[in-house]
């Protein structure tokens, strides 16, 4: 009798999460793609169903396509489980992340007047950060993504608060942290998948 699934696994990257890859030869158009449990470091991981046939390339295709569709679907649900993280919560992750990866920021003493909260009017930016007072804003639309992602666009304002632009000195104290590129990739895809979802253009960035 001929194997009627052949099982692949795609590691984990900096840019997408671990996918089992399931070749199915009775599967000749229809793809699919669906949580699957964590990978070895407790990370989510995925399964991507697909015809026998399917080429590297189509591969990518369909992962770039269907895989920020399954983590929308996932983020809407964790905010549905989940009680709103409240202002206070921010405030302490801004601490922690300042006092592990920015001890000049501590020390200059600027935390004292440190204020950051939730807003729901700041669409286009995952956060923002005013030098001259301290402020620090976050978008509502991150309530609910993991700890990983939302510490860093704290952290990303929080190194605004030493270096208001997005100058080398900036990007040096940004690199600090250590999920960074892991944060931005979840950034894009949940970024390019809303936008594709609410027929909008262009993507959201810290700023």
């Amino acid at each position: 009798m001929a194997q009627r699934f052949k099982r692949e696994i795609l590691p984990a990257t900096e840019d997408r999460p671990q996918i089992e890859l399931v070749r199915s030869a009775r599967r000749t158009r229809t793809i699919s793609m669906q949580r699957d449990g964590v990978d070895e470091h407790g990370n989510p991981a995925y399964r991507l169903l697909i015809p026998a046939a399917s080429t590297s390339e189509e591969i990518d295709e369909h992962i770039a396509r269907l895989l920020p569709r399954i983590q929308r679907r996932a983020a809407r649900r964790e905010r549905a489980t989940q009680l709103t993280v409240t202002d206070e919560y921010l405030c302490s992750r801004a601490l922690h992340l300042a006092q592990k990866n920015l001890p000049e920021l501590v020390a200059s003493g600027r935390l004292e007047k440190l204020s950051i909260r939730w807003v729901s009017n700041q669409r286009q930016r995952w956060g923002s950060a005013t030098y001259a007072n301290t402020q620090i804003r976050i978008s509502s639309e991150l309530q609910g993504v993991p700890e990983y992602v939302l510490d860093s666009v704290i952290h990303h304002e929080l190194c605004h608060l030493l270096q208001p632009n997005h100058s080398a000195a900036f990007r040096a104290l940004e690199a600090r942290y250590p999920q960074l590129l892991r944060a931005q990739a979840y950034l894009e895809g949940y970024a390019l998948g809303r936008s594709r979802a609410e027929g909008e253009r262009g993507e959201n960035s810290a700023d």
